[in-house]
């Protein structure tokens, strides 16, 4: 893998290529090399976090794009709300936040369009909260690339009264549909606050789920503080168990299912795979394995990480006491036998960790990076007293060692931790919060945003980044390269797969069209679908 420096260079001539096609009026093209250009970005550290330069070429590629006739005033309503995401899991942050945001907004009128959903199977917790069926939009089932996309996108959300984008940090889309000049108000939602992305010209709003992410934005994304907001996401909160006999004994049930003793202290965590892989001399495993020669009865179980390698080595190591379970659709018979919870290391997962507490479990997060790397932890607004966060080692051991010496500690912390998050995330509060963030976009200046100064770093934050990138398998300009060549010409398209054939990103399945891929998909499951 490149470093840093010659990740910039490689970024910076993709982002001038992107002007020089917009400059020729080859508008598909430039927005093509676009999106190659921020793929490239987010999974490979280029000192940038947002660059002025691609939002100005975005700024000329959102110009070209015709506005919409405007609609003919309707009799006063509901709230028109449209939520755009580049793609939905089953799992997932941002996936679970739209669900509960609609959810928790029932006096709103909610539309979610998807610009490449792909192959993946929309989830049904998205379905089941829209009123219409068709209030789910899936762009990628129609022919055309990306302008067309946004146009189609633009004409979607011209009636609305505000448009929320949970969009990936390379989907230009979105930022090519909003911002301009009648369009409704965007609230950009910072939810990878850690990564690179665009879209900052296009965004009202910045609605930052943490002071870390806030930070970040205005020291190196070029946003302007008067435009970040920081606010609580929305989350689906853990009902209460039973107490009582009931409750011990469906704890000790739910022990025995994961072979688990009745009496080991249990800690629990949960997040994708790669936020565990180590880039330094620390490590998840390696910071419980010292804590495990103290305490001979304490167990830890992860969800996300697949029972191989580094965590079947673990396991063998410990006779079972580090145990990695793989992804689960729903965490919450795990949390259910824990006595604490760990959040991932050395990349956060503040969802996952949000969920965590709201069961009642006091929570760990290891703080092992330098200050200015925060944004790498985990904060959330109204946690700052109730999270332990450890900066070494020793101290790592020693706050599970007092969680795990006394249980009226823990059962003190994990409860006024539950507290704190459903006074912050509860339905109320999140309408509160929600109507906070539809007035400030609808305050917000009409029209593109000129793009702040986003200067390129080189420090610990972005090593760090650059080095946890290098770990996730999606890293390259072939990776790159792989995820937009189904938006090129067929002859382009011919071209770029035979100039990285040998890529392990690049298969025959980027030779077929983005919206043909997505059609043969859904063909394959209508023929599964028994009759």
């Amino acid at each position: 893998m490149q470093g840093i420096n010659a990740n910039r260079e490689t970024f910076e001539r993709l982002v001038e290529t992107a002007g020089l096609l917009a400059a020729a009026g080859l508008w598909e093209r430039a927005a093509v090399q676009a999106q190659l250009a921020a793929r490239f970005a987010w999974t490979d550290h280029t000192g940038y976090f947002g660059h002025q330069g691609l939002e100005e070429v975005l700024a000329r590629l959102r110009s070209s794009i015709a506005h919409p006739r405007p609609a003919a005033p309707g009799k006063p309503g509901r709230r028109r709300v449209v939520h755009v995401a580049t793609q939905l899991y089953g799992t997932g942050g941002h996936t679970q936040s739209i669900a509960h945001w609609i959810n928790q907004d029932p006096d709103s009128h909610h539309r979610v369009v998807v610009t490449r959903q792909g192959s993946t199977e929309c989830p049904a917790k998205i379905v089941a909260c829209l009123a219409d069926p068709r209030d789910l939009v899936l762009l990628d089932r129609r022919p055309g690339g990306l302008m067309k996309r946004a146009t189609a996108l633009r004409r979607i959300v011209a009636p609305a009264d505000v448009v929320i984008v949970h969009a990936h940090p390379h989907d230009v889309v979105p930022s090519l549909a909003l911002g301009g000049h009648g369009a409704p108000p965007a609230v950009y939602v910072n939810h990878a606050d850690h990564v690179f992305w665009q879209g900052t010209s296009a965004a009202a709003l910045v609605l930052c789920l943490r002071a870390s992410g806030r930070d970040l934005a205005i020291r190196r994304r070029g946003v302007d503080a008067g435009r970040c907001v920081v606010a609580n996401r929305p989350l689906e909160l853990a009902p209460a168990g039973p107490g009582g006999p009931a409750g011990e004994s469906q704890r000790s049930a739910a022990r025995t299912g994961w072979g688990i003793p009745e009496t080991a202290f249990v800690v629990v965590s949960a997040a994708a795979g790669s936020k565990y892989d180590p880039v330094g001399p620390d490590s998840l495993i390696g910071l419980f394995r010292s804590f495990l020669l103290r305490r001979p009865d304490a167990h830890l179980l992860v969800a996300g990480p697949s029972p191989a390698g580094a965590w079947a080595a673990a396991a063998a190591a410990t006779g079972g006491r580090i145990r990695a379970v793989g992804r689960l659709a729903n965490i919450s018979p795990l949390l259910s036998i824990a006595d604490a919870y760990v959040d991932s290391f050395p990349f956060a997962s503040l969802t996952s960790l949000l969920e965590a507490g709201a069961h009642g479990l006091p929570l760990v997060t290891f703080r092992g990076h330098p200050d200015e790397c925060a944004v790498l932890g985990s904060d959330s607004p109204g946690l700052e007293d109730l999270l332990l966060a450890p900066s070494t080692p020793a101290g790592f051991v020693s706050a599970l060692a007092e969680l795990a010496d006394s249980e009226s500690a823990r059962t003190a912390r994990g409860s006024a931790t539950r507290r704190a998050i459903v006074e912050g995330h509860s339905p109320s509060a999140w309408r509160e919060t929600a109507e906070r963030v539809y007035t400030e976009a609808a305050l917000a200046p009409p029209g593109p945003v000129a793009p702040g100064p986003t200067p390129w770093g080189d420090g610990p934050v972005d090593r760090l980044v650059g080095l946890v990138q290098q770990e996730t398998g999606f890293a390259g300009l072939d990776a790159a390269w792989a995820d937009i060549t189904p938006f090129l010409g067929a002859a382009q398209r011919i071209r770029q797969w035979a100039a990285w054939r040998k890529s392990p990103h690049m298969g025959l399945a980027q030779l077929v069209p983005d919206h043909g891929r997505a059609w043969v998909s859904d063909a394959r499951r209508r023929l599964s679908q028994p009759s």
